[in-house]
């Protein structure tokens, strides 16, 4: 009887069992609104700091230029310079001086003319 009495148990069991309701599992994200919010934070600051590093590199650029122009104008500036140092140099020479001297009137014996060379 035992047996019968556990078989009766078990159909008992087995018949609560089957009325059964459907039941809709609702599946939510598989990504969180905080992970959501992290990843735009993220997103926001890696185009933040890829717009800062390419501001940086601009501005690094605009002085390369900017050196580049003024160290152009130095060497012209230094071409005219030594342009210049030449005709001086030219005109101090004591032959070209002796002969603008003589056509003024200035009558000088070469004894009386010292050669100063610098």
């Amino acid at each position: 009887m035992s047996n019968l009495a556990y078989q009766a148990e078990k159909q008992q069991r087995h018949t609560q069992q089957s009325p059964e309701k459907s039941v809709v599992i609702r599946r939510r994200a598989s990504i969180t609104l905080g992970e959501k919010v992290l990843i735009v934070l993220f997103a926001l600051a890696v185009l933040g700091g890829s717009l800062f590093m390419i501001s940086r590199a601009f501005a690094a650029y605009q002085t390369n230029i900017e050196i580049q122009k003024l160290e152009k104008k130095v060497e012209a500036e230094g071409n005219r310079v030594d342009d210049l140092k030449k005709t001086a140099d030219e005109l101090k020479e004591p032959e070209r001086i002796m002969e603008i001297a003589r056509k003024k009137g200035l009558h000088l014996t070469d004894k009386k003319v010292k050669n100063i060379q610098e």
